[in-house]
């Protein structure tokens, strides 16, 4: 395929994103305005701390998974992976939400009566720590810094390819070269990624319960967010293949390479899981116990708890080792959807249990909505970032590269 064909696939899968997605702006834009007011109404109402509480899982699994998807994007730079490069747009999309949640982080700060028990009932020995001024300070600085960080990459990225396609011409392709700064940022935003999100996952999940303290807790966090990111980045690319008319860069092989990822990555959170409840279980300590106790022994979070260890790590695994569906879209996009329910349905297990004192489940018309106003939010974010910017990366030699050998093994093989 010519590189003047490839700028021209890619803008007419730009127009197709543009016609398509005005009746489903228009969708996310409700979804988002009825989130915020089931919401805004919820807190001022004798419910309060249960619209804090769906708020706070939906910011910490949406950040998560916005932050998992430029992680992605910063190791194709670091390992120079040309499989993935048709892929990149899609990567990068969720990105695109970084700074609204930087807003909504703030957001936070108005129901820390809510969120944080150890407010009312200080930890001796922990003051210092679990402080609400200086959590907000040194959790908002790493956000900050680490959206920072993501937005130079996606901005070196995503407007190099903007202007390959405004000169249309082939050369544009051919001439392209890795940006420096892109291969020396990535390195160091892998980095604050770990350490920032370890953050998160201390201050504002682990907190919650102040007498539980985990050394494993930050990374299980920030793996499974990562997790998380390839389960969406499944589901963007299965969409968008047919819908966008993409099948002649996004091939069975890049749905097969991704299905690994997600496999090897399944493995990894649910190890780190495992790690966890193996050092509590053989330790014995009370106060460690009785965390996984309420989660796994007591109504109403027993069932949950099976439900989440089952839909995030039972049947994926069981599912992706077999090597014929990671090569069918229809399937990886409805197993990736699976993921991300049952991912949320962990964050809300995580959380819930250390704030809910009901007898029953906190899973409803509440719940629902406040997340589909996240949801819309972000898949607003997506889309208006797939139409700023080419579908494809045309200014990445190494997306050029992998055409030409996908092209040529095609040739080879039907020789």
């Amino acid at each position: 395929m010519r590189p003047d064909e490839i700028i021209q696939a890619s803008l007419q899968a730009g127009s197709q994103i543009e016609k398509r997605s005005r009746l489903l702006l228009v969708i996310f834009f409700c979804m988002t305005l009825l989130g915020a007011a089931v919401f805004l109404s919820t807190i001022a109402g004798p419910q309060a701390a249960r619209a804090w509480q769906a708020y706070l899982v939906n910011f910490v699994f949406w950040t998560g998974l916005s932050f998992g998807a430029v992680l992605f994007v910063a190791i194709m730079n670091m390992t120079s992976a040309r499989w993935s490069r048709p892929i990149k747009r899609f990567a990068e999309a969720p990105g695109a939400f970084l700074p609204i949640a930087c807003v909504l982080f703030i957001v936070l700060y108005f129901g820390r009566e809510h969120i944080f028990p150890w407010i009312h009932e200080p930890v001796a020995g922990k003051q210092l720590w679990l402080n609400v001024r200086f959590l907000f300070i040194r959790d908002g600085a790493g956000l900050a810094l680490l959206t920072a960080l993501s937005l130079v990459l996606l901005y070196q990225s995503a407007s190099a390819d903007r202007k390959a396609a405004l000169r249309s011409s082939p050369g544009s392709l051919i001439e392209g070269k890795r940006p420096k700064l892109q291969a020396a940022l990535s390195p160091a935003f892998g980095i604050v990624y770990a350490i920032v999100l370890s953050l998160i996952a201390i201050d504002l999940i682990m907190s919650l319960d102040p007498h539980w303290v985990s050394t494993l807790f930050g990374a299980y966090y920030f793996m499974g967010s990562f997790y998380t990111a390839l389960a969406a980045l499944m589901v963007l690319c299965g969409i968008s293949l047919s819908a966008y008319g993409l099948q002649d860069f996004i091939m069975p092989r890049q749905f097969h390479d991704l299905g690994k990822l997600l496999l090897g990555f399944c493995v990894v959170t649910g190890d780190f899981f495992y790690s966890q409840f193996l050092v509590i279980w053989y330790g014995n300590l009370p106060e460690e116990a009785q965390y996984v106790i309420l989660r796994v022994r007591n109504t109403p979070w027993q069932l949950l708890a099976w439900t989440v260890l089952i839909v995030c790590f039972a049947l994926p695994f069981v599912i992706l080792l077999n090597r014929k569906i990671k090569m069918k879209p229809r399937a990886m996009v409805m197993l990736g959807i699976i993921i991300l329910i049952g991912m949320w349905l962990e964050r809300l297990l995580l959380i819930a249990p250390s704030l809910w004192k009901g007898e029953q489940l906190p899973l409803g018309m509440i719940e629902l909505s406040i997340s589909a106003g996240f949801l819309g939010a972000m898949a607003l974010c997506v889309l208006l970032f797939l139409r700023q910017f080419p579908i494809l990366p045309l200014s990445d030699p190494l997306f050029l590269e992998m055409l030409q050998a996908s092209h040529e093994q095609s040739r080879e093989t039907a020789a």
